[in-house]
C-alpha cells in the first residue's frame, strides 16, 4: 500500500489543484470569531479566501508539495495563513480553539471527536465529502474513504445541525457547537 504522502505528492506533481468550494463561500459567515482551521487543505485556496476576509488561519495537509505550492500563493496574495506539513492523525488540534472548521473532501473518522472539541463556543463545522453513492461514478473508489447515509449526522449529533445535505455522492453538514 502506498504512503499517503507519497500519493498525494505525484497526484500534485501531476498538477492536481485544491479549489475553493461554494459551501464555503455560502457559510464560512457564519462563524462569530475570526480563528479557523482548515483540514486536508491541498494547495490552500480555502485557507488564502479566509485569510483575505480577515481569518488566522491554520491549514494542514500531509502533502508537502501542495504546502508549498500553497504558501507561494498565499505569498502571492500577500496573505499570511499558517501552513503546516502534517497527517491529520498527528494534528494537535487543541480544545475550544477554532471559530470556523473546514473539512472538504477528506475523511479520517478517528479525528472526529478531536475536530468536535477543537470548536469554540457557537464554532462552525463545515464539513463536505463523497459518500457511498461515489462508486456510481467511480467505482474502484477506496470505500474506506466514503460515508455512509447519514454517517455525518450520527458522528456530529451532538452539534447544532444548520444544514444538512445527501445529494448523489456528497454530503454537506454544517454544523455549529452549542
Amino acid at each position: 500500500m502506498i504512503d499517503d504522502r507519497i500519493r498525494w505528492n505525484l497526484k500534485y506533481k501531476e498538477g492536481r489543484k485544491s479549489s475553493l468550494h461554494r459551501t464555503l463561500l455560502e457559510f464560512y459567515h457564519l462563524a462569530k470569531g475570526k480563528k479557523a482551521l482548515d483540514i486536508a487543505c491541498g494547495t490552500g485556496e480555502n485557507a488564502i479566501f479566509l485569510a483575505k476576509k480577515g481569518f488566522d488561519v491554520i491549514a494542514f495537509d500531509v502533502s508537502d508539495i501542495a504546502i508549498k505550492i500553497a504558501r507561494k500563493k498565499a505569498k502571492y496574495e500577500k496573505v499570511k495563513v499558517k501552513f503546516k506539513v502534517c497527517d491529520a492523525l498527528k494534528f494537535s488540534f487543541g480544545e475550544e480553539s477554532y471559530d470556523l472548521i473546514l473539512n472538504f473532501f477528506f475523511l479520517e473518522r478517528k479525528i472526529f471527536l478531536k475536530i468536535i472539541k477543537a470548536l469554540k463556543k457557537e464554532g462552525i463545522l463545515i464539513f463536505e465529502t463523497y459518500n457511498e453513492e461515489h462508486t456510481n461514478i467511480k467505482p474502484n473508489f477506496n470505500q474506506k474513504y466514503l460515508l455512509k447515509k447519514g454517517e455525518l449526522l450520527k458522528a456530529f449529533y451532538n452539534l447544532e445541525i444548520l444544514y444538512y445535505c445527501e445529494v448523489r455522492n456528497i454530503t454537506t453538514l454544517i454544523a455549529r457547537k452549542p
